[in-house]
């Protein structure tokens, strides 16, 4: 775990927990200021928590200047603490490379206990222990902490920067791990499709994110709707929930995996619409009419005769992407984790799959253009490395308030780059998105209704991948 002089989180800080600083020293874990000072020395204090295991700031403390622990917090002046956090800001976006992440909050007087005035801040800054080190200052040096020592110092020798080094390779390594996965099918499934997603809140360990829940917490929460999981079981890291109703239970179903450390591996077989040839004549079968344009784009695969024998229906996806960063961010809250959550999309067996949504741009643009026929065997959305290959869910507010937790920008976000990756150009998909979404809520109704489930608006409807 994490090194901390607080036993409560960060937001939940207090007078209280203020004054345990009494007792506690600057040097390798915590750092006192007085006053803010520049973006300069911050980015070195900022470096060099990330360069080693992590830290705290503190900012409006008065040292002692015997043993260098808190002896008063005269705080800072209240309109000096947003220009505070923007040097803070500016120096971890600015002056570091890569970014060093950072959480903070204020804690403004009157504060009795610890002698904090009116008209005065505390500033609390957090620094995990960083991921791809090292962060290097944009003086050219890597600072790191150094014993008890109170300022940060640049490394000079070579061992403590191949450390660093190694450190950030074994990071990638567990990250892919998490996220570049397929997991073991049976043969009969091994031409499916799937859309692996991985929703990563704290990937190296660095947070010390823990889900405290019972299994019978899990499984209670995984049983309700909008995803409702009928069968449910521990692992290894955690938990596994799966939708085994109507399916063969030995399959590779609609799975969540969810590990202590609060990260999803979530596993979504893909269903392809059937296409039925009397020798060049195409018939469209049942499942083509409830779409709007179905028997259109099927008149369209005939015309040019189209002979691949994979068209994914994608019109429940962007439904189903949206619930489970949701559930997510519920599994996550158990744990007092509330974001940023990041995620990445892995579609598997895509080799010569054709994407259909029932939206009118995209039979126009497949009357133009032709039929997107997918030429690789495994797309990935977005794409590109930790961090800048994700897609951020930063939640607006805790999920469990109800003005802010409804926020789907995330889900959306990722499942046009599912989209585009599979073809379909972000032209069609800007001009068509909003029916597109339209369209997916009549999919999960469709959804809903075959699997007995309650005909409830959509956020309410069960989805299920039967």
């Amino acid at each position: 775990m994490p090194y901390t002089p607080f036993d409560v989180e960060l937001d939940e800080l207090t007078e209280t927990h203020i004054d345990d600083l009494r007792q506690v020293a600057e040097g390798w874990y915590v750092e006192y200021k007085s006053e803010a000072p520049g973006p300069r020395e911050i980015a070195k204090s900022l470096s060099s928590f990330a360069n080693r295991y992590g830290g705290w700031l503190v900012i409006g403390v008065q040292e002692d200047p015997v043993d260098n622990t808190a002896h008063g917090f005269p705080g800072i002046p209240d309109s000096n603490v947003t220009s505070a956090v923007q040097r803070i800001r500016d120096a971890a976006k600015d002056l570091l490379q890569p970014t060093v992440p950072f959480f903070h909050t204020a804690l403004s007087g009157p504060l009795p206990e610890i002698d904090l005035p009116q008209g005065r801040s505390l500033v609390v800054v957090r620094v995990p222990e960083g991921d791809l080190p090292p962060y290097v200052h944009n003086d050219g040096r890597v600072y790191v902490r150094t014993g008890d020592s109170s300022s940060p110092a640049a490394a000079t020798d070579r061992a403590t920067l191949d450390l660093l080094h190694r450190k950030a390779a074994n990071n990638m390594g567990m990250l892919r791990e998490l996220v570049d996965r397929s997991p073991e099918v049976s043969q009969s499934e091994e031409t499916t499709t799937y859309v692996h997603l991985a929703i990563c809140s704290d990937p190296f360990g660095s947070l010390g994110h823990w889900y405290p829940g019972s299994f019978q917490a899990f499984s209670t929460l995984m049983s309700g709707p909008p995803l409702p999981f009928d069968n449910a079981y521990t692992s290894q890291e955690g938990f596994v929930a799966r939708q085994v109703l109507n399916n063969d239970p030995e399959l590779r179903v609609f799975t969540w995996e969810f590990s202590r450390t609060c990260n999803s591996f979530v596993t979504l077989p893909v269903s392809a619409l059937s296409l039925q040839f009397v020798g060049d004549k195409l018939y469209s079968t049942p499942e083509w009419k409830q779409f709007d344009f179905g028997e259109q784009f099927c008149a369209l695969i005939e015309k040019r005769r189209l002979e691949s024998d994979k068209v994914l229906n994608l019109n429940l996806l962007v439904s189903m992407i949206v619930g489970i960063i949701n559930r997510h961010r519920e599994l996550a809250s158990s744990a007092g984790v509330h974001g940023p959550f990041y995620i990445k999309a892995i579609v598997e067996n895509t080799w010569r799959a054709v994407p259909f949504i029932d939206i009118g741009e995209y039979i126009t643009h497949v009357e133009q253009f032709g039929f997107p026929v997918v030429q690789d065997s495994e797309v990935t959305a977005p794409m590109g490395g930790w961090p800048e290959g994700f897609i951020v869910d930063r939640p607006t507010g805790k999920p469990t308030d109800q003005e802010t937790a409804p926020d789907f920008g995330s889900a959306v976000s990722l499942w046009l780059s599912i989209l585009q990756a599979l073809g379909i150009p972000m032209e069609v998909l800007g001009t068509g998105a909003k029916d597109a979404l339209r369209v997916a809520a009549k999919e999960a109704a469709r959804h809903a209704e075959r699997s007995g489930a309650s005909k409830e608006p959509q956020n309410s409807a069960e989805l299920r991948m039967d």
